[in-house]
């Protein structure tokens, strides 16, 4: 099976989930090769999963309130609070078949995502681990402290972590990966493609985005693209 790479982008996050919403919708509405696309975001942002619906939902997030001058955008998946800017973020959008396919279930398909990301670091040099079962993990709103199982850990801290929305047959996986104290993102977007390929035994082959869904997310992205909704309600 193929896999369509859209082109890296650093852009602001309202811009980024507006774009993955619509590629999540387009593949809704008319079926074809899973999108996987890499972005980061251009300045310092944190996105709240689906969970928070009113602004005195993030009351209790303790990464919203050590960082108030950072805006805050909504995330179309589920999971808590993250915070952007030196992370590097991909999207798999999706669709996916009976239980034999390993999208099938959100357990699997996370595992199994996780797994691409865990040889992906490790040939660059790195040992993370899976969080278990067995693993004392505390519940949180703050997506990279409060790890779940199937994430992963290197050095006593969770390094990568992800959310799914699912809807007719489809999904959207959102992951952010931080590595401390590496720069540059092309060396693991590059490893992260061969580890998606060995897990999954895909091909993954450079596509173009049409410039009409940018433009779209950029229309989308408008009443959040200068501010945070801190103080408004999501619908």
């Amino acid at each position: 099976m193929d896999w369509r790479l859209l082109p890296m982008i650093s852009a602001h996050m309202p811009l980024q989930m507006a774009l993955d919403e619509l590629l999540f919708e387009d593949q809704i509405r008319s079926p074809q090769a899973p999108a996987l696309r890499f972005y980061s975001a251009s300045a310092p942002w944190i996105s709240a999963g689906c969970s928070f619906r009113r602004a005195e939902d993030l009351a209790n997030s303790s990464l919203v309130l050590e960082n108030p001058r950072v805006p805050v955008c909504r995330r179309l998946t589920g999971g808590g609070c993250v915070l952007h800017g030196s992370d590097l973020i991909f999207a798999l959008i999706a669709r996916y078949g009976p239980e034999n396919d390993p999208l099938n279930s959100v357990r699997t398909s996370y595992g199994k995502i996780h797994e691409g990301v865990k040889i992906a670091l490790r040939n660059l040099g790195a040992a993370p681990d899976f969080y278990t079962p067995q693993d004392p993990l505390p519940k949180g709103k703050d997506c990279f402290r409060f790890p779940v199982e199937s994430d992963l850990s290197w050095k006593g801290r969770k390094i990568a972590g992800g959310a799914q929305k699912r809807s007719r047959g489809v999904l959207l996986h959102q992951e952010s990966i931080q590595m401390p104290g590496r720069s540059g993102h092309d060396a693991l977007i590059v490893a992260i493609l061969g580890g998606l390929a060995e897990v999954f035994g895909i091909t993954v082959r450079k596509a173009v985005m049409d410039p009409e869904l940018f433009f779209q997310a950029e229309r989308k992205a408008l009443p959040q693209g200068g501010q945070s909704w801190k103080n408004s309600e999501v619908t």
